[in-house]
């Protein structure tokens, strides 16, 4: 597969597979101005994340990427048409492991869907909203609301225990 460097706003370098970009409707078109350029340059300058948030949005698209067979590698990941999540069975919607790995902190996974939506990572967004809506299930909106004005950050752990990775009471 070809590789292509990008180099995120604040200079660092990380590369990716060409056909990862196509996630990104925003990565895809740069690489497509890239592709037409007189010289064909192997940096694409990403201006829209930091080098931190684009690493994890470009590991978490080579992860969820489609393979040859058109499936895709996390099953994890479905469709859902016309925000029927309520129509789901209670397992289809889960998040794979992955997923729970990459959004462990409520402000970072703030930081990240920003990015994803400036670089038009759809996928990821929905991912995302996904993980909030089976977070949030089986604690009430006072609950929730008590954990973020206490400023806890980590939304996995037991929301039973006071221990700081889940909800504080």
């Amino acid at each position: 597969m070809e590789t292509i460097k990008l180099k995120s706003k604040d200079g660092k370098i990380i590369t990716a597979h060409r056909s990862t970009l196509a996630r990104s409707v925003v990565l895809q078109k740069k690489l497509e101005e890239l592709n037409g350029a007189a010289e064909n340059r192997d940096t694409l300058d990403v201006p829209e994340a930091d080098g931190d948030c684009l690493r994890k949005i470009i590991q978490w698209m080579e992860r969820h990427e489609v393979s040859h067979d058109g499936t895709e590698r996390d099953s994890a990941e479905l469709m859902i048409p016309n925000n029927q999540e309520q129509n789901l069975a209670p397992s289809a919607g889960k998040c794979g492991t992955f997923d729970k790995e990459m959004f462990t902190s409520f402000p970072q996974m703030c930081v990240l869907m920003a990015v994803a939506n400036r670089l038009r990572v759809q996928d990821f967004i929905d991912a995302a909203v996904r993980f909030v809506v089976d977070w949030k299930q089986g604690k009430n909106l006072e609950d929730i609301r008590e954990m973020m004005e206490n400023g806890a950050t980590h939304v996995r752990g037991s929301p039973q225990t006071g221990d700081g990775a889940g909800m504080q009471h």
